[in-house]
Parts: structure tokens; C-alpha cells; sequence
């Protein structure tokens, strides 16, 4: 199936980027199918720190800005959707579309007149959920709207016409179609461009989502975390708490503050994914997707249960 998506010489393949792992599996595919940098366009969903393994593709830069805030709410012309829509059709060329699941978003770009079809790739834990069956492609199916249920009961996540599920373990994608899984030969191409930035320390602590957490809490949440671990240690920052210097060097106060003046704050450069791959890490933190992809990769994982409001 992946070598005939990649006979058409004259085909855009669109990645949507939403964290590191999802980055990782791009990457590899792209190599593993020799997809020409010239015909590859990036699109980060989030702010992430993996841009070096798209050295050389092209970027597509649409930000959300207050009118496409507005229309997201009123006026479908004018949303955030609509927004990349435009941007990918000025080019006129077919595409291929490729996504961690087909959001409202999606939903739009997949609509248009350009897109050839659609590609799931692995992003995380959501990837091994038994309990996502594949919704219909038929023009008559209604998806319920997020707005009205809860985030954690939509399951309309991947729909039927997909071209392939990628993936990194014959457990991803469980509700995929088996004809049209494929799975990551391995991380060769990926390592030899990620250079480890922890070799020397074994341990890494993960800050949990800010979300979950309020400030007052942040300095807490290290000295949980640290109860179980030697230093030095690194410690790192979710995604949520953006990549501003001024909160790299706050929380490296807070280390030095309670007396870890071995351990460093880890730069928004490093991929634990990727250090995992390259020497076997004790990771500590809440539950993660990295706690799955800790025991693929021959690591350790020590859960900490945090809860907003709750004492430590």
C-alpha cells in the first residue's frame, strides 16, 4: 500500500505535528519511504521542540489570530480550518493528508478538492485504545459535536477511508483495518540524526501538565517527584508550559532552591523518546505515554500520581 501512495511523483504529503513521538514516526516514515523533501510539507499543530528533524522540508505558517478565533465560534469562512484550508489549496496541488486523528479541522482539509485521501500516524496513547471503532465515510453520518459531549466520550477518531494507520508496534492502531497497518521498520534513521542530550543522567523527572497543576503547586510537584530519585537527574517540562526562557530559569530556581544543584531543567531540544532509544532512562512522573513507550524502548517508568487540588 505505502509504495504505491509514493509512485505519484506530482503528490504533496501534509504532516500534522502535535508532539514528539508523532514527530519521531514522521520522520521515520518519511526516510523509510524516501519521500522527496521538495514534496513534504510540516504543519505543528502545538509549539514542540523537534523542528531539527524537519531540516530541509517546508513549513506551512498559519497562526490562529482573533478573527479565526471568532469564526471558529460563527463563521465557518473564516476559522482557523479554513484558514490552512486556503493555505494548502494555493498551491494546486493534490495531497495526501497526514494526521493523528480526523478532528474538526481535518475533517475540513480531508473536504478538499486537492486531498487524494488521509493517513493516520502514531502520536501517543490514544493510539492503543481498543475502544475507538473506525466511524463511517458516508456523506449521511453525523458525528456528534465535541462542544456537546466530553472530550473523553467522543470516539469519533478515525474513519474508515483512511489510506494506512501508522504505527510503531503490531498493538498500535488495535481497531485498524490489518491490510492497511504499517509498521515502522525501526528507528535507524531517527537515531542517527537525534543526538542525545542526557547521557549523563539516568533519571529524568517529568513535570506534569500545568493544567493539572496550579503555580502555588510547581515547586511541590519537584520535591514529589525527587522523593524517588538520586541525583542528578533532569527534569522535564510538559509541553504545556510552552518554551519561554523566563519558565526554564524559574524552575531551575526552584532545584537550586531545594538544595539539587546536580540537576538541570532539560532544554525544549531534548526528545525523551529519543534518549530512551539511545541509553536506558529511569523516567518518574504522572501517567504518560511515556510510561508505554518507556517498556518498548527497554527503559523504566515510576508512576506519581498527581491530581489537581490534591495535597502531596
Amino acid at each position: 500500500m505505502a509504495k504505491k501512495i509514493h509512485k505519484n511523483e506530482n503528490l504533496l504529503h501534509i504532516f500534522v505535528i502535535c508532539n514528539q513521538m508523532n514527530a519521531i514516526v514522521a520522520y521515520e516514515y518519511i526516510k523509510e519511504n524516501k519521500i522527496n523533501y521538495n514534496d513534504i510539507r510540516i504543519f505543528l499543530s502545538r509549539d514542540i521542540s523537534a523542528l531539527g528533524l524537519f531540516e530541509g522540508m517546508n513549513f506551512i505558517n498559519c497562526k490562529r489570530g482573533f478573527i479565526q478565533k471568532i469564526g471558529d465560534h460563527f463563521f465557518s469562512a473564516l476559522s482557523y480550518g479554513s484558514l490552512i484550508k486556503k493555505t494548502i489549496e494555493s498551491e494546486k496541488q493534490q495531497f495526501i493528508y497526514y494526521v493523528s486523528w480526523l478532528d474538526d479541522i481535518s475533517m475540513q482539509i480531508v473536504d478538499s478538492i486537492y486531498c487524494i485521501g488521509h493517513i493516520y500516524f502514531e502520536e501517543g496513547d490514544q493510539s492503543y485504545r481498543e475502544d475507538f471503532p473506525l466511524f463511517s465515510s458516508s456523506p449521511d453520518y453525523k458525528r456528534i459535536p465535541k462542544k456537546i459531549i466530553h472530550h473523553r466520550n467522543f470516539v469519533d477518531f478515525y474513519r474508515d477511508d483512511g489510506m494506512l494507520w501508522i504505527g510503531v508496534s503490531e498493538k498500535s492502531f488495535p481497531t485498524a483495518p490489518v491490510k492497511k497497518k504499517y509498521i515502522l521498520r525501526s528507528f535507524d534513521n531517527f537515531k542517527k540524526v537525534y543526538r542525545p542530550l542526557l547521557k549523563e543522567y539516568k533519571t529524568i523527572l517529568l513535570m506534569p501538565s500545568p493544567g493539572r497543576l496550579p503555580r502555588s503547586e510547581w515547586k511541590k510537584a519537584i520535591s514529589k517527584l525527587a522523593h524517588a530519585a538520586d541525583e542528578p537527574f533532569a527534569l522535564k517540562l510538559h509541553p504545556g508550559f510552552g518554551v519561554k526562557l523566563n519558565t526554564y530559569k524559574e524552575f531551575q530556581s526552584y532545584l537550586i532552591d531545594l538544595g539539587f544543584t546536580q540537576s538541570i531543567v532539560c532544554s525544549d531540544e531534548v526528545i525523551i523518546e529519543g534518549e530512551m532509544l539511545s541509553h536506558k532512562k529511569v523516567l518518574i512522573g504522572d501517567r504518560s505515554s511515556l510510561s508505554r513507550y518507556a517498556g518498548l524502548f527497554g527503559s523504566i517508568f515510576l508512576e506519581i500520581e498527581f491530581l489537581y487540588g490534591k495535597a502531596y
